[in-house]
This record gives structure tokens, sequence and C-alpha cells, in this order.
């Protein structure tokens, strides 16, 4: 009977023990780290490249040189039939057909049919006078090249050159007298009356402003403060500072430039208005693929890390005789690295049915894998207090399991994020359309070449990389 009393008390001994155990040594936490991140510094101005192809289909500039030449022309020329004609007016109605505009060795070729009336009237000495007024059909044609450059001023000078008249038919039937030549009558005055004409369409074109507006609508657009996602504080500020252009290049069915434009981008924690003048001067440069390099800073904020981490982590059992399951995961700022507050819960063999728990602290560097694109951890470890305290509770073993769980764990994949922007910019490049220009672009590759701590955010910088190229759809 003693000894099973003493049993009883043994066992009741034991039983006291671990549920004084469980109710006053199962917790056990760790001092806080207290230290302080500086914020970030701004970064530095980036330039961001873009050299966009523009093409100007042919056909676009046949419509509009078809709306700047006029459609009918007229002249008379007095006493030009000669010393047997007296008090004569040779006058004429000419009509042009549809402008043909076609390229050929680099100049565009211009090309137009003529047809129309000419009319004479006056009087004719042979032996006696005789009076006249006749009428008949010409047919002519008109051709000339145009050379076009593109000035510093952002205007297109067409360069034209002399126009050639061919007058194939103009026979008047004078009574009496029989049929009269007179295309050579015509031609100095015909000639005059359209280099007149080439005159004014070339001074036209010169001064015609299309490429500077289609050119100022895009510079309007790259200019200006966006945010950094819905509920950022951050914004992007973006400023066009330099604009580029190749010379004119005529191809088969279009005529080709290409505009390179340079833009500062920089991220503040504000909403800001840049001024962004227009430049006067366009750079003439020699052609370069088309291409961009958009440089664009981002934030990735401590909540979302700390949820990645948490679905890896939490409720995750490590080791055997020693079971550690992380309850809870939060991550701060901890100078330039980060501070991870995990709470365990500890649960040992020798010890059946008591369990201990903790909040501790581990210290890890994040890292950016440029390669794989994902931010990692490393060089973790506990800080001092907390390497104590996981040491009571769980031994020196529970150590490195804890470590090795939390840094194999994460790599943060940014692969979402980087479609998220790769989307973002190819309809940034989309928005630089206007009515008259459509502009297309693809990003190739979004890839993030820096990561900055800051205190309340991880700061990243990407860049994005692609083609853009421009189409002029119509001329004004």
């Amino acid at each position: 009977m003693g000894r099973i009393i003493l049993v009883i008390l043994v066992i009741g001994v034991i039983l006291a023990a671990g549920v004084y155990l469980s109710e006053n040594m199962s917790r056990y936490d760790a001092e806080r780290p207290d230290t302080k991140t500086p914020e970030l510094e701004p970064l530095a101005e980036r330039l961001s490249r873009a050299t966009i192809p523009v093409s100007i289909p042919i056909a676009a500039v046949e419509e509009a040189l078809e709306r700047k030449t006029p459609k009918q022309e007229s002249g008379s020329r007095k006493n030009s039939l000669g010393r047997s004609f007296a008090e004569s007016e040779l006058s004429w109605n000419l009509n042009r057909s549809p402008l043909q505009v076609s390229s050929q060795r680099d100049v565009l070729n211009i090309a137009t049919e003529l047809n129309g009336e000419a009319r004479a009237a006056g009087a004719i000495q042979l032996a006696r006078k005789i009076d006249f007024n006749t009428s008949g059909d010409v047919l002519a044609s008109a051709s000339l090249t145009a050379s076009p450059t593109l000035e510093t001023n952002w205007r297109v000078s067409p360069n034209l050159s002399e126009v050639k008249v061919d007058i194939q038919r103009a026979d008047l039937t004078i009574r009496r007298i029989g049929n009269l030549d007179v295309r050579r009558h015509m031609l100095p005055a015909v000639e005059i009356t359209a280099d007149k004409l080439r005159t004014q369409l070339n001074r036209s074109v010169s001064r015609s402003d299309f490429f500077e507006q289609a050119a100022r609508k895009g510079w309007k657009r790259l200019c200006g403060s966006t945010p950094l996602g819905e509920d950022s504080v951050l914004w992007l500020e973006t400023t066009p500072v330099v604009a580029r252009a190749t010379q004119v290049r005529i191809g088969r069915k279009d005529i080709r430039t290409t505009i390179g434009v340079e833009v500062k981008t920089r991220i503040l924690t504000e909403q800001t208005q840049p001024q962004c003048p227009f430049p006067k001067t366009l750079l003439l440069e020699e052609p370069k693929p088309g291409s961009f390099e958009i440089v664009m800073p981002t934030i990735v904020d401590y909540e979302t890390l700390e949820r990645t981490l948490a679905e890896e982590t939490v409720g995750k059992s490590l080791g055997k005789n020693i079971s550690i399951v992380i309850k809870g995961i939060g991550i701060r700022p901890y100078e330039k690295m980060l501070l991870l507050e995990t709470t365990v819960a500890v649960e040992t063999d020798y010890l059946s049915g008591s369990a201990a728990k903790g909040t501790i602290y581990i210290i890890a560097e994040p890292k950016l894998d440029a390669r794989a694109q994902t931010i990692t951890l490393e060089n973790v470890r506990l800080d001092v207090d907390s390497q104590n305290v996981l040491f009571s509770i769980a031994g020196k073993a529970a150590e490195p399991r804890l470590l090795e769980a939390v840094s194999k764990r994460l790599p943060f994949d940014l692969g979402p994020k980087l479609e998220e922007l790769r989307d973002s910019a190819e309809d940034a490049i989309l928005a630089l359309s206007s009515e008259n220009v459509s502009v297309a672009g693809k990003v190739h590759r979004v890839h993030i070449n820096r990561l900055d701590v800051g205190p309340e955010y991880l700061r990243l910088v990407l860049t994005a990389e692609g083609r853009v190229s421009a189409r002029v759809q119509a001329i004004p």
C-alpha cells in the first residue's frame, strides 16, 4: 500500500511539474533588437532611351500633295503666234489627273497627266486679213522629283526639282488655213505656271509643322508623374530632355526616319509637375536599330514579403525528436537588412505533452539574384538574445534547422511583378499614339538590376527592354 501511495505521489509531482512548466515557463520572448533603418536616398536621375523607327507611307504623301496642289490652271499669251498673226491671243485651261507618287533611287517621283483646251483668237494676215476664233484639245504631262530632308528646326524640306512639262498635243484648226500646232507657243508659259506651283508647294511643305506637332504630342505624354501602384506613396517622374533623329530614307513603299528620345526618370514621395520644354533643335545622327530601354523604379512592401514567407513556413514542423513549428512571422527593416519576428512553438519527446512558445528574431540580408530574378535571404542568423532563448526552449540543435528552413523557403519570385510591369510598359507605349500616328511596341525583357532596403519597403530598379515603332497614318 505504501509503495502505491509513493508511486501516486511521484506521478503527481511530475504532473504538477508539467502543469507548472506549461503555465509558468512556456513563454520565452527575446528582446526585440532596437535599430533604425535610414531613409532611402533619392535615386539619381536615370536616362531612359527610346529609338523609334517612324514610317510615312508614300500613299499618305501622295494624298497630302493631292490636297495641296491645285487641280486646274489657266494661262494666256498675247501676240505669241508669230509675225503673221496680228493682235492674237492664245489661252488655255488645263486640268490635271490625280498625282502619282512613286519612289526610285532614294527620290520621290511625282507625275500627273494634263488635259484641257487651248483657244486662239485674232487675225492672220496673208493675201488678206482673216479673222479667227478657234479651239482644240490639249494633252500634256508634268513631272518632278522630291528629295526630302529632315531639318534641325523640325521641318521637312521637300527639295523639289524643276518641273518637266511635255505637251504631246495642242493642235488648233483655223478655217481656210488648216491645223496650227501651238505646243511651242504654250510651253514657256505653262512651264512658268508649273514653276510657280512648284515654288508654292515647296514653301507650303517646308513651312508645315506637322512633324513638330506630332513630336510635341509625344513629348507631352512623356512628361509627367505616375503613381507606382494603386496604393503607393511613390511617384515615378519622367522628364524628356533630348530628341534625336536620323535623316530621311526613301523606301519602296514608305519614307523612313528614326526618332530618338532620352528621358530622365526618378522616384519621389509626392506627385510633381515637371517642366519639359520642347527642344527647339532636333539633333541629327546616324541610323540605329529601333529599341528602347526604360528605367522603372518600383517597390515591394514588407507585407507582401511577409505573406510570401508565411505561406512557406507557418505551420510547418521541423525536426523529429524536437518539433519546432513556426506559428507566425513578420518582416521589418533592420539597418540595411531584414528583421524576421518569428513566433515558434516547441515540443520535445523527453517531456511528453509539454510545449514552449517564444518570439525570436532572425536577421537576414536580402539579396537580388540577377540571373533568377528573385530575392533571396542570405547570411541568416539569430540575434544574440534570440539565440539564448532558442537554446533555452529547444536546445542548440534547433538553431540550424530553423535558419535553414527560413533561408531555403524564400526566394521571393518577382515573375508576377515583372509581368505586371511589362504590361504597364506596353500600355505606356500604346498611349503615345495620336489621331494621325499609331505607335506599337513589344517589351521583350524586364529585369531588376538594383535592390535597396528602406524603412517602409524594398526599392527595386527595373529596366524594360524592347522594340517600338511608329507609323504616320495621314499628313494634315
